[in-house]
Formats: structure tokens, C-alpha cells, sequence
């Protein structure tokens, strides 16, 4: 039963773990989503008043060397990557990097370190048709989640020109282009996304934690014993006995403890129920398994194959567990079942005994089989006796040592 229990509740407090871990990225997942979303949301705002302001100056008669100014310095009070205008031939008038006034704009594509204008004009036909890709309001989000954000914000404005000594007709327009850099933005939302999991974490936790502690304390029990005890006897299942014994045995090979495994009938079973009814046959069983749970210490393991079938695995060798055997089986038979009409029934058993000390080892299925070859001999010499093959060839082979 500590086995089981042990292994059930190992797999519940993973269970806890998991299940808090994958709330938390969940919960961190949406809140980062909805905050690079807003971010996202809120850039687009602030490139929008950016534009305009930077398009008042474009277009409020001022000396080109304003307009330059202008840009640099919302470059650096902004959190702009660059701003340039560039006007109907695809020359780039001014910009906030010096090095690329006077520049074609296909020229400028090329440059290493453009990679988020040359975002900007990618549904362009051609690399000579970005002049022709001017004439237009855009905005594109440069990154791995654009959807959410990403690395950059470049957007594309279309604004009336009006420069103080330039000389160009009335109408003439430019095209603004800015490039945002979101690293502060996105860094911002990776912190918050972490500050979530952490938080959401806990609480989980802490949550799972209380629901396991009553999981444990109410429920668990009687599920264990409604998943492993044979209803019937009051002993364990077949399946709870076999997976149990699997363990044990492994865990005696480890350490060098000697086991021994009996497999046990009741003699003339049939008979008793085909006599008494099914019901005397029933308390029959409840009536063996009480005795046979006495048998060995709390450590020891006793099950209910099925019908009249018993199995016993005892962390004891071999002649230890036969003496242990023999005497419960003795005591059955002074210890008969008393029926409600005050009759009495009889019982008595035969029993195969193996062990690990045999060449069946600590492999279960082999103890098994060595157990239910004892039992067959049990029954074919009379019934009503403990048999273990093992200790009568060690007797045969002792004169000849």
C-alpha cells in the first residue's frame, strides 16, 4: 500500500508542478500579447503626433537647415532610429543622419543597417520602382511578431513641401519616413511577461497545493482503496498485488533481501459453494484472507487472483516462509468457518511455495510460475500441505555434497 501511495502521490505533486508552470506561461502569454498589443497600439499613436509635428516644419517656410535640425533632434528626444524626407525624384533632401543627404533613395536601400527601410518598400515592383512606391501613407512593423509590435515601427507620410529658398512650384510634396526603434518597448514587455509568470506562479501554486493537501487528506484514501483492495477478501487485487510485488521485488534485489512467493487454493472450493450456497462460499473467502493476512509482517504483501486463488509474497527465505505457512494453514484447520444455522465448515488449503534464492531469482513472472508448479504437486500428493520444490531437491542433493 506505501508503494502505491508513494508513487501516486510523486505523480500528483508533478502533476501540481505542471499544472502551475503551464498556468502561469499561459497567463504570462496573454498578459504578453495584450501589452505588446498596446504598445504596439500606443507607438502608433506617438509616430502619428511625431508626423505631424515633423510635417508643420516641412511645410512652414523655414530655412532647410531648420528642418534637419528638427529631425536630429527628434532622433534623439524621440527614440527614432532615423527620420529622412525625400522628395518627388527619390533624393533624400534631409535627414537625421547627415551621411545620407543628397542620396538616391535606391541607394540608400542598399546601405547595411537599412534593413527596416528597405522593409518598407518591399511590395515594390522593382528596385528602381520605390520612387514610383512614394506616393503613399504607410506604416509597417519590422519583427518577428508584427502583429504585436516588433523590433521597428517605419512609417511612410506624404507631406506638402514649403522650404524658405527652395525654389520648387506650389503643391510640391515630400515623403516623411521615420524608423522607431521599439528595443525599450519590447525589453519593457519581456519584463512584465517574466514579472507575470513569477506572480501567476504562486498562486497557482499555492492554489494546487491546497486542493492536493485535501485531495490527499480526504479523497485519495478511499480512492486508493477502492483501486487496490479486492472488494470480496479485503486484500489486494490481483493487478494492485502484481505491481506492488514488481517493485518489492526489485527493491529486496537491490539490498539483498531473500523473498519468498506461495500461491494458495482452497481445497474443494466447488464443493463448498455447490453445499452451502454461494454466499457460505463467500464468506469463505473473507474467512481465508483474514487468516492469510496474519500471515507475515505489515511489509509483506497478500493478494486475491481471483476465485479461490491466493498470493503471498513474503520478505523471507524460503524455510522461514514455509514454517510461517504451514502453521496459518494448520490453524485454519482447527479455526473452521461457523455458519448463521450454527453449522460449521472446514477449510483447508494447499500451498506452492518458490523463492529467490531458487532459479527463478527476483523476476516475478518466474516466481510466479515456480510457485504454481509447488501448488500443482501440493494438490496431486492429497491437498491440505505446503510444498516448495526448492527445499525438497536441496534434501535429495545434500547426501551427495
Amino acid at each position: 500500500m506505501s508503494l502505491l501511495k508513494g508513487r501516486i502521490n510523486r505523480q500528483l505533486w508533478l502533476l501540481v508542478a505542471l499544472t502551475a508552470a503551464a498556468g502561469s506561461a499561459l497567463m504570462a502569454l496573454l498578459a504578453g500579447s495584450l501589452v505588446l498589443s498596446y504598445n504596439a497600439r500606443e507607438t502608433e499613436r506617438s509616430a502619428t503626433n511625431l508626423e505631424r509635428i515633423l510635417s508643420a516644419s516641412m511645410s512652414g517656410y523655414r530655412p532647410l537647415h531648420d528642418l534637419q535640425r528638427d529631425l536630429q533632434r527628434a532622433a534623439v528626444n524621440q527614440g527614432l532610429e532615423s527620420a529622412l524626407v525625400v522628395d518627388a525624384r527619390g533624393v533624400v533632401l534631409v535627414a537625421s543622419n547627415n551621411a545620407l543627404v543628397n542620396l538616391p533613395l535606391p541607394h540608400v536601400l542598399q546601405l547595411a543597417g537599412e534593413q527596416p527601410l528597405r522593409a518598407l518598400f518591399a511590395d515594390c515592383p522593382s528596385k528602381d520602382g520605390v520612387v514610383s512606391c512614394l506616393n503613399q501613407d504607410r506604416r509597417v512593423f519590422v519583427g518577428p511578431l508584427p502583429w504585436f509590435g516588433g523590433d521597428f515601427l517605419v512609417t511612410m507620410r506624404q507631406s506638402p513641401l514649403a522650404l524658405e529658398g527652395r525654389g520648387g512650384g506650389f503643391g510640391e510634396r515630400a515623403t516623411l519616413i521615420t524608423v522607431v526603434n521599439l528595443d525599450t518597448q519590447r525589453n519593457e514587455a519581456l519584463t512584465f511577461v517574466l514579472l507575470v509568470f513569477i506572480a501567476g506562479t504562486l498562486p497557482l501554486i499555492f492554489g494546487s497545493l491546497g486542493l492536493l493537501l485535501m485531495l490527499r487528506r480526504h479523497l485519495l484514501p478511499e480512492l486508493l482503496n477502492m483501486a487496490q483492495i479486492d472488494a470480496l477478501s479485503g486484500i489486494f487485487n490481483r493487478r494492485t498485488f502484481l505491481e506492488t510485488a514488481r517493485e518489492v521485488l526489485a527493491k529486496a534485489q537491490q539490498v539483498g533481501v531473500p523473498c519468498s512467493m506461495a500461491l494458495i487454493d482452497v481445497d474443494h472450493f466447488k464443493a463448498i459453494n455447490d453445499n452451502n450456497g454461494h454466499e457460505v462460499g463467500d464468506q469463505v473467502i473473507r474467512h481465508v484472507s483474514q487468516f492469510l493476512a496474519g500471515v507475515g509482517r505489515s511489509t509483506d504483501l497478500v493478494g486475491r487472483l481471483g476465485g479461490d486463488e491466493f498470493i503471498i509474497l513474503l520478505q523471507n527465505p524460503r524455510e522461514r516462509a514455509v514454517q510461517m505457512l504451514d502453521r496459518t494453514r494448520q490453524q485454519l484447520q482447527v479455526s473452521p468457518l461457523r455458519k448463521e444455522d450454527g453449522g460449521v465448515v472446514e477449510v483447508e488449503l494447499s500451498v506452492g511455495v518458490a523463492s529467490t534464492a531458487g532459479g527463478s531469482g527476483y523476476d516475478l513472472e518466474s516466481l510466479m510460475a515456480a510457485a504454481d508448479a509447488a501448488l500443482y504437486v501440493a494438490k496431486d500428493r492429497g491437498r491440505h500441505q505446503v510444498v516448495c520444490l526448492e527445499m525438497e531437491d536441496t534434501q535429495l542433493k545434500a547426501p551427495f555434497a
